[in-house]
């Protein structure tokens, strides 16, 4: 859970969730919710929820490349556009009203931290995109923002790399992380 010390001040409330955590939201308050899902993934807007849902498909790869190998669907710019182009409803809404935007996708590690980083760097400027990135590790500690998101989401924002740059030394800690806890587990330790 998000340290209440933590600086970054937003203009409206932004959580973060794997599909099967949404229904931890009901009675939370919440007034939007993006669903990035696979292709083909029926929208299923939870019964409590009577505010705006919104779901967008793709798979959760970081290439063109992967996304060959393996038979599946990109994100493409357009698709972060429509990220952000929800995220402006968002701030737009927030100027007169409490806003409580939800974010998932299946497992609330890639494609929605990914997402969340690019919107808040949308709310609160791109000079503060390592405050964002905290932010975003501070509200979901298994964070590991899908990089062909973030590259979309630095391009379409203007930011000349910088959401990559901030984005770098995080990804090498959390692989080393991974890479550790595997070894760990090949000499049969506990994690």
């Amino acid at each position: 859970m998000r340290s209440e010390s933590h600086a970054l001040k937003l203009p409206y409330r932004l959580s973060v969730c794997g599909k099967n955590e949404i229904d931890a939201f009901s009675g939370k308050r919440l007034t939007h919710i993006l669903s990035l899902e696979d292709p083909g993934t029926p929208q299923d807007t939870p019964s409590w929820f009577k505010g705006v849902h919104w779901q967008i498909q793709f798979h959760d790869v970081e290439s063109i490349r992967e996304a060959v190998e393996f038979g599946a669907t990109a994100p493409t710019e357009d698709q972060v556009a429509e990220i952000l182009g929800y995220g402006q409803e968002c701030l737009e809404a927030s100027r007169t009203r409490r806003v409580h935007l939800l974010v998932h996708c299946w497992a609330g590690a890639s494609r929605s931290t990914a997402a969340c980083y690019a919107l808040l760097v949308q709310a609160v400027g791109v000079e503060r995109a390592s405050e964002a990135l905290q932010y975003i590790r501070d509200i979901r500690p298994e964070a590991f923002p899908n990089q062909l998101i973030v590259k979309h989401a630095d391009h379409l924002l203007g930011c000349r790399g910088e959401l990559i740059r901030a984005l770098a030394p995080f990804r090498e800690d959390f692989i080393k992380m991974v890479e550790g806890w595997f070894a760990k587990l090949k000499r049969n330790e506990p994690p």
